[in-house]
C-alpha cells in the first residue's frame, strides 16, 4: 500500500471513513481516539459531496477540508465490527469533539477532517 509514514502511523490509531467514487467505508471503527474522512481515488468536490449524500454519510463543508458526518452513521457502519465497550468509549470520543467545538449544536453530527491519502 502506498501510505506515507504519518498515514500509516494515524491509520493504526485512528477510526476514519474511506470515500470512493461507489460509496463509503468505515475503516479502523475500533479505534476511536481520532476521527477522519480520506479518499484515494481523484475525487473532486462534486463527486465527494455526491457520494456523502447518497450513502447517508454526511456533507462536505464549504471550506472543502473538512466534512459533518452524521453520528448515527458513525454507529451504523461500526455495528457488529466493534467490541462491547466501545459505545462507552465512542461517547468520550465524542466528549472531547463537544469540547473543542466539532459537535453539530444539536449533537448529531461531528466535524471530521478530509484528506487525500497518496
Amino acid at each position: 500500500m502506498g501510505l506515507t509514514r504519518e498515514a500509516r502511523v494515524r491509520h493504526a490509531v485512528a477510526v476514519y471513513l474511506a470515500i470512493a467514487d461507489d460509496g463509503v467505508e468505515l475503516l479502523e471503527p475500533d479505534k476511536v481516539n481520532d476521527l477522519y474522512a480520506s479518499y484515494w481515488q481523484r475525487l473532486g468536490s462534486d463527486t465527494i459531496a455526491r457520494v456523502l449524500a447518497e450513502h447517508d454519510a454526511g456533507e462536505l463543508l464549504p471550506d472543502m477540508n473538512h466534512v459533518m458526518i452524521p453520528v448515527a452513521t458513525l454507529r451504523r457502519l461500526a455495528e457488529g465490527r466493534v467490541g462491547d465497550d466501545w459505545e462507552t468509549r465512542f461517547a468520550g470520543m465524542l466528549d472531547v469533539a463537544r469540547e473543542r467545538g466539532w459537535l453539530d449544536e444539536s449533537g448529531t453530527a461531528v466535524r471530521a477532517h478530509l484528506e487525500r491519502e497518496r
